[in-house]
């Protein structure tokens, strides 16, 4: 017949077999306290705050966040091949992204309790690894981008270099609207200027 275990014992129950041999040795009345510690250790050790996503920051100009469904979905995949590539081979140090499918829980999970609830893909830029003001741009102007050679990479670019030059995000923002800004990359504004509208959404209102 089982018994009823007390909520130490339950927690005991669950130390890495090191710990719990270690803590055989601990004097009685000093285990108690051992415990919670070891306790409240992992649990902090678990939870993933927003600045945590970022292993290094000192270097980069601009912060970009992929959010994918997962890598069966071919269309988002080679979007995320662009980034990674545009990262990797240009922006290198500068810039700092971030591609996170849905599969990656916590990550995931932390990211959308920022941003809130995404269509995938979506991407997010933003001038600080905080992302307290940021750009958020949906899927129909990234399938649109990616489906047009070379302008996606374009796109990033130009981005990237008005901000790593001192523009600021509002600034940005107002050349989305500008014709100027998408004969930069190869487009012609007219064809994009109603999935601009739909697909870029600020952190704060923003009207062109």
């Amino acid at each position: 017949m089982s018994r009823n275990h007390s909520p130490r014992e339950l927690r005991a129950s669950k130390l890495p077999l090191a710990l719990e041999a270690y803590l055989a040795g601990v004097q009685s009345e000093d285990r108690p306290m051992m415990e919670e510690l070891w306790q409240a250790a992992l649990a902090e050790a678990q939870t993933v705050e927003f600045m945590d996503l970022w292993e290094r920051r000192d270097l980069s100009a601009t912060f970009w966040i992929l959010l994918v469904s997962g890598i069966n979905q071919i269309e988002e995949m080679e979007i995320a091949s662009a980034l990674l590539t545009w990262k990797h081979f240009f922006a290198k140090d500068s810039a700092m992204l971030l591609c996170i499918q849905s599969s990656e829980r916590r990550e995931f999970k932390c990211a959308t309790g920022k941003f809130g609830a995404v269509d995938c893909p979506t991407l997010i830029v933003s001038d600080s690894p905080e992302m307290e003001d940021f750009i958020e741009l949906r899927s129909d102007l990234l399938f649109a981008l990616s489906n047009t050679k070379g302008a996606l990479q374009r796109f990033l670019t130009r981005i990237h270099q008005m901000l790593e030059n001192g523009k600021s995000l509002d600034e940005l923002r107002g050349s989305l609207w500008s014709e100027q800004f998408w004969a930069g990359i190869k487009v012609v504004y007219a064809e994009v200027k109603g999935i601009v509208g739909s697909s870029v959404k600020a952190s704060v209102d923003f009207k062109a």
